[in-house]
């Protein structure tokens, strides 16, 4: 499965995983940057570390900037769902690096785009 491509209501949900443990050194807290981009409107849901915060009625562009403690391992991850029509894509960056992205598009809406990893 590649970390991106399209997708409608039918499909399964696109998934990209990804373990930065080697870019980012375990010492000292890390910037964790999602970048949304995209048509439409979307629910984000991301979690850090177990704690899920969901905003429900996003339009992009939209991006977050999450501070991890560097205190071991810190996993997150990333699901958009697409609340009608449009295309989004997703891009996540650790301490200003590129780690990974996904997009789709649908005319119906429903689809899902995940991104995950974790740092340490």
């Amino acid at each position: 499965m590649t970390a991106s491509g399209r997708w409608t209501r039918s499909l399964a949900p696109l998934t990209a995983t990804v373990l930065i443990a080697a870019a980012c050194s375990s010492d000292g807290p890390h910037k964790l940057t999602f970048d949304v981009t995209g048509e439409g409107s979307f629910a984000i849901t991301y979690v850090i570390n177990g704690r899920s915060t969901t905003e429900p009625q996003v339009r992009p562009p939209w991006r977050k900037d999450i501070t991890l403690a560097g205190e071991g391992e810190d996993t997150w991850s990333l699901s958009i769902r697409h609340l009608g029509a449009g295309s989004v894509s997703a891009v996540a960056y650790v301490d200003g690096q590129f780690i990974t992205q996904t997009s789709g598009s649908g005319s119906s809406g429903g689809g899902t785009s995940s991104l995950s990893g974790s740092v340490g």
